[in-house]
């Protein structure tokens, strides 16, 4: 009696362990890429000094210098004005301020960067350029190049542009005088 008894849990046993290897397993893994992006988004006045600011519906801005140049002297007048631009980018990058011209130039002048002088007149007017994003910063006048900032990884805030025009110096021709800045992020990765 002893025997069988024992065979009975044997026969347990063996059913406890079948039922085991019947079990059927899967494995699901996902994998994704979070891709390099930059984004930046319409940018503030932060300060504004004999300027006007406007932005359009697409995020663009359109600074306008309210007085130029002093109306007795026809010398360029001090101007100043700062943008907070929101910014995102996700990876290390690299952001450039570009100017179209490299200053302010006369509309319809036959010159480009440094302007002629027309009878003690200019026609072109640098400005200074600041730029601070990211615990970064650098400063230089509009018509030394393209100023850009390295960054080693992935950030997000208020890129900050400011841009300054100095008053005195030479009489400028009448006329319209414009440029165009560019602000680029771009992921280096």
């Amino acid at each position: 009696m002893r025997k069988c008894a024992i065979i009975a849990l044997l026969s347990l046993a063996a059913t406890a362990q079948a039922q085991e290897f019947d079990r059927a397993t899967r494995r699901l893994e996902l994998n994704a890429t979070a891709q390099s992006a930059c984004v930046l988004r319409a940018p503030r006045a932060r300060a504004v000094a004999n300027a006007t600011f406007q932005t359009s519906g697409d995020g663009n801005v359109r600074v306008g210098l309210t007085r130029l140049v002093d109306p007795d002297t026809a010398v360029p007048r001090a101007t100043s004005f700062e943008l907070a631009i929101p910014a995102t980018c996700n990876a290390s990058h690299r952001v450039t301020v570009t100017s179209g011209k490299g200053g302010l130039g006369r509309i319809g002048a036959a010159t480009g960067q440094g302007g002629a002088q027309t009878q003690g007149f200019a026609e072109f007017l640098p400005y200074a350029v600041r730029l601070d994003w990211a615990g970064a910063g650098i400063e230089q006048a509009s018509n030394a190049g393209t100023l850009g900032l390295s960054i080693p990884n992935g950030a997000m805030g208020d890129l900050a542009l400011a841009i300054t025009t100095p008053g005195g110096g030479t009489p400028l021709v009448a006329g319209d005088y414009d440029d165009t800045i560019v602000i680029q992020l771009q992921p280096t990765d």
